[in-house]
């Protein structure tokens, strides 16, 4: 039974574990990391990562983030079309009175079992809100899609024509 691109894109959304998170550096140069996640049903992504973590301290600096989410190798029919959904993010501090801090606390720790208590405890860690400005989901080639609507998650395809535009 083959799957409509919201469906994959649900179940990518849903068994992904970990984002791949790019950030700028205080030189404006380029980084690479990834973070555990969770999402809340406007499709915020929601991070807990250590203020000592140089992804954290370029977060701060640059809050706009690219967001990796991408099928297992493992699982891919094709090495070089992998299915993928890539966001551009504005990032924000989470603070630690506001209402869903505790929230996505309680969600992250329902995921990822007791290390989340553990964390919890750790004055370093910052939560981050990563909010969505734009997607892109490809499911395989010539199955390329602009993410839109309420948490980007309907999708539109893409046609040569947008290619180009980015």
């Amino acid at each position: 039974m083959r799957n409509t691109p919201e469906e994959r894109l649900g179940q990518l959304l849903e068994q992904a574990q970990t984002l791949q998170l790019a950030t700028l550096d205080a030189g404006g140069e380029p980084s690479i990391s990834y973070a555990p996640f969770v999402q809340d049903a406007v499709g915020n992504f929601y991070i807990f990562v250590s203020g000592l973590a140089s992804h954290t301290q370029e977060i701060l600096h640059h809050p706009q983030v690219a967001v990796l989410l991408i099928a297992d190798e493992q699982d891919a029919r094709q090495i070089f079309a992998r299915t993928r959904a890539t966001y551009r993010c504005v990032a924000a501090v989470v603070e630690r009175e506001a209402a869903v801090y505790p929230l996505m606390l309680d969600k992250m720790e329902e995921r990822f079992g007791n290390i989340v208590s553990v964390l919890r405890g750790l004055g370093d860690f910052v939560m981050f809100r990563l909010q969505p400005q734009s997607g892109r989901f490809v499911m395989g080639f010539g199955q390329a899609f602009v993410l839109v609507g309420e948490g980007l998650r309907e999708v539109q395809h893409i046609g040569a024509d947008q290619l180009e535009k980015g």
